[in-house]
């Protein structure tokens, strides 16, 4: 496939100029764990709970459950979840909504506005904010999460550059090429060099951050990373079937 060796990426070496941007990166040696997947060859899905209610958890029973056949390629925890250990936004997995829109205002990342929502839609990937989100029964997967990183090209003007609060993060995004980017930082780092480093290396247009601290990636050949905090809601890349 053609697409293949872009899939393992950590870009530290490229200069801001590999895509046109105005941003400045104020830790110049941050480096990006990335994964690069194609929705028109790859199926990106979602996992919340098994067949029974109880919910995966983990990567490792996640993987352990779903990947007997090795088409994973790439997994990672999904939004931002409630102290109920639910999905704190929208969720779609396999077309049935478990949980609504989530429009109310609060505290903490999540509520930092524009909240975005990650939703596939037959072989087509897509990040849009709230007030531009289209319910639509073609859709097979999404979550809500935010704030929303990049729109259209530009940083949120509240991730100020000046912030001083640093943490390990992930996010998904979307290149102007419509490939769908996933994100995770490997040292604690400000929302606003985290989107910097996306805009500039990765050619992100659209970005939404999905959490922080607890966040762990999986990539196919490599170990399955110990997680100290449960997740909620998963998101992996599988190799689509030759008869798809």
């Amino acid at each position: 496939m053609k697409f293949a060796l872009l899939a393992f990426l950590t870009l530290p070496l490229l200069s801001c100029s590999a895509f046109a941007s105005d941003c400045k990166l104020n830790d110049p040696a941050l480096t990006v764990q990335s994964y690069i997947a194609d929705p028109l060859h790859d199926d990106i899905v979602m996992y919340w709970k098994k067949a029974d209610g109880t919910a995966w958890g983990s990567l490792q029973k996640l993987l352990a459950g779903v990947n007997t056949d090795g088409r994973i390629k790439m997994a990672m925890n999904g939004g931002i979840y409630a102290k109920s250990y639910t999905p704190l936004g929208l969720y779609i997995e396999k077309g049935h909504q478990w949980i609504p829109l989530n429009k109310a205002s609060g505290g903490g990342n999540f509520f930092i506005r524009p909240g975005g929502v990650f939703y596939i839609k037959g072989k087509q990937a897509g990040i849009v904010s709230l007030a531009n989100f289209k319910a639509s029964t073609r859709i097979t997967y999404a979550v809500q999460s935010g704030p929303l990183m990049i729109e259209n090209g530009n940083i949120n003007k509240r991730l100020l550059p000046t912030a001083s609060s640093q943490k390990i993060r992930n996010a998904v995004g979307v290149t102007s090429q419509g490939r769908v980017v996933f994100m995770l930082s490997e040292r604690a780092t400000t929302f606003y060099d985290f989107a910097c480093y996306a805009q500039s290396k990765l050619d992100v247009r659209q970005m939404l951050y999905l959490d922080g601290t607890i966040s762990k990636m999986y990539q196919k050949g490599n170990a399955v990373p110990w997680q100290y905090h449960p997740f909620v809601t998963m998101i992996a890349v599988k190799s689509r079937q030759a008869n798809q």
